[in-house]
């Protein structure tokens, strides 16, 4: 009885710690400002990141990286948060990354991640392979809405769509 206690007594101790997540701000050359909250994957090789890009017009975005080619285009992307249903949108590919920004699907991903206690992204590699990766959620809303209001965004709120530009008067 005493040895399984200091064994589950060492494992607690030896155990590392979730990777943090971390708010990041910058300005290009271009004059466009980043400003992201990340965290790296407990695999060590992929990330997740809420993302406000702000140029001509304010963009956010969620983003996950890997080191493997994750291929081109439009595909399916599932979050699952603490273990419940996947929560599947199509995302944008580039390469090594995947994105999201369409309003609703960031309003609804955003709403659930900052409740969460652990997200489990799924989806497919450049070769058609399942790829898994979780992350430890960011353990409350701050950095989360910090990003997102940078960009104007409210979390739990989708944004109004930007107005129609005006129409062209037909010359009688």
């Amino acid at each position: 009885m005493m040895l399984s206690l200091l064994l589950l007594a060492q494992a607690a101790v030896s155990a590392p710690a979730p990777p943090a997540w971390k708010f990041a701000e910058r300005t290009n050359a271009a004059g466009v400002r980043s400003v992201s909250a990340s965290v790296a994957g407990y695999d060590g090789v992929s990330r997740l990141v809420v993302k406000c890009d702000v140029g001509q017009e304010p963009i956010v975005s969620i983003q996950f990286f890997q080191t493997a080619p994750l291929g081109q285009g439009e595909k399916p992307v599932g979050m699952r948060f603490d273990n419940g249903f996947a929560n599947t949108y199509a995302w944008q590919s580039a390469g090594k990354g995947l994105y999201v920004s369409d309003p609703q699907a960031v309003t609804a991903l955003t709403t659930l991640l900052v409740k969460a206690k652990a997200v489990n992204v799924e989806t497919t590699n450049a070769s058609n392979f399942a790829v898994q990766a979780s992350f430890a959620a960011p353990g409350g809303d701050n950095m989360v809405r910090k990003v997102l209001g940078v960009c104007g965004y409210t979390l739990g709120v989708v944004p109004p769509l930007p107005p129609a530009p005006p129409a062209d008067e037909e010359e009688q």
